[in-house]
């Protein structure tokens, strides 16, 4: 599918599927990070009121969502390599992905019916939802390397999240409005927060259309023996065999274990983000309005970060100019701000603008000249480590937080590495796999990525217990990273991908023989 087409055909392919992230991150940012979580607590807090106060009322339903949520991660983690395996087997991968985006927006708009008491409903169709999303999100990964050429797969990659976090971002910032102005459009901020859980499950449903009218197919790749004639026998045997043969497949092997490691560490800091600042004191609305923040800075970085390691791409010495001069000087414009207490959020913001038009300015004059040589010896695996290196100060930046103004810096810092290394992670993850393998190996990536939410967060509240001190919690997330980076570090990229091209003949092989 990667072969020979007309360039309009082709963009126009690859533009379908970046719409794909675009649709469903609108649930990632509107329902699971910023309106269930506290409105589930709301709804269900009379549940469990009985006998006991407000206070711990609302403690047990925060912890009901807790297991709930701990559960769909798991049942992702079981399920989604399956799935993946059945699709490269039957070759419907992407209609397991239309079926799995239709069940999951169904749920999704289906939360318009959950109000106070109905918690059970609430849970059942947050958890069916989830599942459903990051089952969805695997599924789209794995077409990326049977749409994209070899050489745009990073830049792809990278367009991709970069679409995802200006949609998700577009449809969080018309949620918040409406329900910061529900008064003023004549209803009640709970009619507010449920018309956004509909709305997104329209936007997921809608966007997904030019993914499946403009995506052809990817081919079947049977069991070449042994087949039982059940696709979930038959994903069984292969997934069993993928398994028990992944120490074999070193490259790839060593990548999934780097990734699973520094994802806990980002895991950790975008779950925990706005709790660590709530313990810290800091008010809801900075809270939020550093979410829609992020998302917009991640936007245009994401694709500063697909430019860096492409080797066809011009200015590459720019785009790494940037990230290195907001890397340099947001914390610096923090230390202003922790020394003299805070700066308003008007100013904050008004100094974030300044600063990135002057890197903009710099960039543009001298980031060729200073850095194109530099740029040139960073192929997509050292870019990942040079965000995760930038990544790794904000757990250490956050142990000195003091102030609104530094969360926001913070904030914009996040989104600037944050979809980039994710991007870029997904197309070194696709060179290393065998494109006849793309959906069962992508759900292997996805097993990892869900079991990269349970290991930060404990650490932070083990820490927490200790120490009795949030600020020692949110260092200790840095450890993640600092692993993630040695095991990458040991990852042979161009090694994993003669392996993969490897493997793909081998199969081709024995598909024209049988």
């Amino acid at each position: 599918m990667t072969g020979s087409f007309p360039d309009k055909t082709y963009q126009r392919r690859i533009r379908a599927w970046t719409l794909y992230d675009w649709a469903n991150h609108g649930y990632v940012t509107v329902t699971a990070t910023t309106f269930f979580p506290p409105y589930f607590v709301a709804v269900a807090s009379p549940a469990f009121a009985a006998g006991v106060g407000a206070a711990q009322a609302r403690d047990t339903a925060s912890n009901v969502y807790a297991f709930a949520v701990s559960g769909a991660l798991l049942a992702v983690a079981a399920l989604a390599p399956i799935v993946g395996t059945v699709a490269d087997l039957t070759g419907r991968r992407k209609r397991l992905l239309l079926l799995t985006t239709c069940l999951g927006a169904g749920l999704a708009s289906a939360m318009v019916a959950v109000t106070t008491g109905r918690w059970v409903l609430a849970l059942a169709l947050y958890v069916g939802s989830q599942i459903a999303v990051n089952i969805a999100l695997g599924l789209n990964s794995s077409l990326l390397q049977h749409l994209a050429r070899p050489e745009d797969i990073d830049r792809s990659s990278a367009l991709g999240y970069a679409m995802g976090y200006v949609g998700g971002g577009l449809l969080l910032a018309i949620a918040t409005a409406t329900y910061l102005l529900a008064d003023r459009f004549g209803i009640s901020r709970d009619v507010a927060v449920r018309s956004a859980f509909f709305a997104v499950g329209v936007w997921w449903l809608g966007f997904a259309i030019p993914l499946a009218i403009g995506v052809a197919e990817p081919p079947a790749v049977p069991l070449a023996h042994g087949a039982t004639g059940s696709p979930i026998r038959d994903a069984l045997i292969r997934l069993s065999r993928t398994l028990r043969d992944l120490r074999g497949r070193r490259e790839l092997f060593t990548m999934l274990l780097a990734f699973w490691l520094y994802m806990e560490g980002i895991g950790a800091i975008i779950l925990l983000a706005t709790a660590y600042g709530a313990a810290l004191g800091l008010p809801t609305a900075a809270l939020i309005g550093t979410l829609l923040l992020t998302q917009f800075v991640a936007f245009p970085y994401a694709l500063v970060f697909g430019r860096i390691p492409d080797p066809t791409a011009t200015r590459r010495g720019r785009a790494l100019a940037m990230v290195l001069w907001t890397a340099a000087t947001l914390p610096a414009i923090g230390c202003v701000a922790n020394y003299h207490g805070n700066l308003g959020v008007f100013l904050t913001l008004a100094l974030v603008a300044a600063d990135q038009a002057v890197g903009f300015a710099f960039a543009r004059a001298l980031g060729d000249v200073l850095l194109e040589r530099l740029a040139a010896r960073l192929d997509a695996k050292r870019a990942i480590i040079l965000g995760l290196a930038i990544y790794a100060t904000i757990p250490i930046w956050g142990y000195f937080l003091r102030t609104e103004a530094e969360f926001f810096l913070i904030g914009v810092l996040v989104g600037s590495v944050q979809g980039g290394t994710q991007a870029l992670s997904r197309a070194v993850y696709a060179a290393l796999s065998p494109r006849a393998k793309s959906g069962e190996f992508f759900g292997l990536y996805a097993l990892s990525e869900k079991f990269a939410g349970i290991l930060g967060p404990l650490l932070y509240g083990v820490v927490g217990e200790i120490t009795h001190n949030p600020r020692a919690s949110i260092l200790s997330v840095a450890l993640f990273l600092a692993l993630g980076i040695a095991v990458l570090s040991r990852v042979d990229v161009r090694a994993g991908e003669r392996a993969a091209a490897a493997e793909d003949a081998v199969i081709a092989t024995a598909r024209a023989a049988d």
